[in-house]
């Protein structure tokens, strides 16, 4: 479920078939961005499955639509004994998730694409979309532009930080602006029912396997 981003407040696959463009962070330097649509809440764990893959699946325990975390909500990654991760349970990451249109490239070549925000950014766009002076980026005619600065902290991949700088000039989009398709969030980004996603875990990891997870694990899938 999508919120406006007045509307949203900080955290306490697919029926689209189109080739996704995702936001790139890959170096330091300005990025512009114009917002448009809502905000898909969600956290992920990432976890490894039986073919070494890393994979992130919705955490089952947020609830999206208090934007928290809830102990009332069954979670299949919360049952599972430690000794299954090897002594280290994952932990859930931040993964919202909106429309942007790229700038980037110049007037009339702006496209759409899905990003995949970093905590900090998204709560910097929060403090402006409360601030009545600047009010919801993602207004179809009274919106404005953002600056997302990348810097560099240190040496470590890690070592970066990011600023939002607005514009200060509001703009309404452009016809070309207009066309553009957004991504529909909740048919890309699907979220499991707690039983369909215990299956795809039996299925797909080593969770279950072993005396760890023995009398936790059903006879067969179909059981789930």
């Amino acid at each position: 479920m999508t919120q406006s981003w007045t509307e949203t407040t900080a955290p306490k696959s697919n029926g689209d078939n189109r080739e996704i463009v995702r936001s790139k962070w890959n170096k330091e330097g300005k990025y512009m961005k114009r917002l448009v649509g809502g905000v898909r809440h969600r956290y992920v764990y990432w976890i490894t499955t039986k073919e070494g893959k890393r994979m992130p699946i919705e955490c089952l325990s947020f609830d999206m639509k208090e934007s928290s975390f809830s102990d009332a909500l069954k979670d299949p990654i919360k049952e599972l004994p430690d000794e299954v991760f090897g002594g280290e349970r994952p932990k859930p990451s931040f993964a919202y998730v909106c429309n942007t249109i790229n700038r980037d490239e110049g007037e009339g070549n702006e496209f759409m694409e899905l990003c995949d925000l970093k905590k900090t950014i998204y709560d910097s766009l929060i403090d402006f979309a409360k601030d009545p002076e600047y009010g919801n980026p993602a207004d179809i005619e009274n919106g404005y532009d953002v600056n997302i600065i990348k810097k560099k902290t240190g040496p470590l991949p890690q070592n970066v930080k990011y600023e939002v700088r607005p514009r200060p000039a509001k703009r309404p989009l452009s016809e070309h602006e207009r066309s553009l398709e957004l991504y529909d969030l909740d048919k890309l980004i699907k979220r499991p029912t707690y039983e369909e996603q215990k299956k795809w875990l039996l299925e797909n990891t080593h969770f279950y396997e072993g005396e760890a997870g023995a009398e936790m694990r059903p006879e067969t899938a179909e059981d789930l």
